[in-house]
Protein backbone atom coordinates (compact mmCIF):
# COMPACT_ATOMS: atom_id res chain seq x y z
CA UNK A 1 0.00 0.00 0.00
CA UNK A 2 0.85 3.51 -1.06
CA UNK A 3 1.78 5.73 2.21
CA UNK A 4 -0.21 8.38 0.35
CA UNK A 5 -2.93 6.07 0.70
CA UNK A 6 -5.87 6.02 2.58
CA UNK A 7 -7.83 2.93 3.77
CA UNK A 8 -11.42 2.56 4.63
CA UNK A 9 -13.16 0.25 6.70
CA UNK A 10 -14.97 -1.59 4.09
CA UNK A 11 -11.30 -1.98 1.82
CA UNK A 12 -9.46 -3.27 5.06
CA UNK A 13 -12.03 -5.65 6.28
CA UNK A 14 -12.14 -7.07 2.63
CA UNK A 15 -8.56 -7.47 2.57
CA UNK A 16 -8.63 -8.98 6.09
CA UNK A 17 -11.30 -11.51 5.48
CA UNK A 18 -9.08 -12.42 2.27
CA UNK A 19 -6.60 -13.34 3.98
CA UNK A 20 -8.18 -15.44 6.63
CA UNK A 21 -9.71 -17.47 3.75
CA UNK A 22 -6.35 -17.57 2.58
CA UNK A 23 -4.75 -19.36 5.57
CA UNK A 24 -7.71 -21.20 6.79
CA UNK A 25 -8.26 -22.26 3.10
CA UNK A 26 -11.68 -21.55 3.18
CA UNK A 27 -14.23 -19.59 0.51
CA UNK A 28 -14.00 -15.76 2.25
CA UNK A 29 -17.94 -15.87 1.93
CA UNK A 30 -17.86 -18.40 5.06
CA UNK A 31 -16.21 -16.56 7.02
CA UNK A 32 -18.41 -13.97 9.09
CA UNK A 33 -16.32 -10.95 10.55
CA UNK A 34 -19.01 -10.54 13.64
CA UNK A 35 -17.57 -14.11 14.63
CA UNK A 36 -14.60 -14.62 16.84
CA UNK A 37 -11.75 -15.65 14.54
CA UNK A 38 -11.01 -18.77 17.37
CA UNK A 39 -14.28 -20.28 16.01
CA UNK A 40 -12.75 -20.29 12.65
CA UNK A 41 -9.81 -22.04 13.67
CA UNK A 42 -7.38 -19.35 13.67
CA UNK A 43 -4.41 -20.28 16.18
CA UNK A 44 -1.49 -18.30 17.13
CA UNK A 45 0.42 -19.30 14.01
CA UNK A 46 -2.16 -18.22 11.39
CA UNK A 47 -2.57 -15.12 13.87
CA UNK A 48 1.22 -14.48 13.35
CA UNK A 49 1.12 -14.83 9.96
CA UNK A 50 -2.00 -12.49 9.37
CA UNK A 51 -0.65 -9.89 11.80
CA UNK A 52 2.98 -10.03 9.42
CA UNK A 53 0.77 -9.44 6.25
CA UNK A 54 -0.95 -6.45 7.88
CA UNK A 55 2.59 -4.71 8.95
CA UNK A 56 3.89 -5.79 5.09
CA UNK A 57 0.08 -4.48 3.67
CA UNK A 58 -0.32 -1.25 5.68
CA UNK A 59 3.14 -0.22 6.41
CA UNK A 60 2.56 -0.22 10.20
CA UNK A 61 4.19 -2.18 12.91
CA UNK A 62 1.53 -4.19 15.61
CA UNK A 63 1.22 -5.11 19.01
CA UNK A 64 0.66 -8.58 18.16
CA UNK A 65 -0.39 -9.20 21.90
CA UNK A 66 -3.09 -5.88 21.24
CA UNK A 67 -4.13 -7.17 17.53
CA UNK A 68 -5.01 -10.87 19.44
CA UNK A 69 -7.33 -9.15 21.68
CA UNK A 70 -9.36 -8.59 19.23
CA UNK A 71 -11.27 -11.61 18.40
CA UNK A 72 -13.09 -10.81 15.30
CA UNK A 73 -12.42 -9.31 11.89
CA UNK A 74 -14.48 -6.04 13.13
CA UNK A 75 -13.20 -5.53 15.79
CA UNK A 76 -9.61 -5.49 14.30
CA UNK A 77 -10.29 -4.02 11.25
CA UNK A 78 -11.29 -0.91 14.09
CA UNK A 79 -7.31 -1.66 15.64
CA UNK A 80 -5.69 -1.36 12.83
CA UNK A 81 -7.21 1.98 11.25
CA UNK A 82 -6.66 3.44 14.64
CA UNK A 83 -2.56 2.59 13.76
CA UNK A 84 -2.77 3.74 10.25
CA UNK A 85 -1.53 7.70 10.11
Amino acid sequence: MEGSETISNGDLQTWLLDRIAFYLDKPVESIDPAVELARYGVDSVYAISIISDIEDHLQIEVDVDEARRRETVVSLTDYLLDLVP
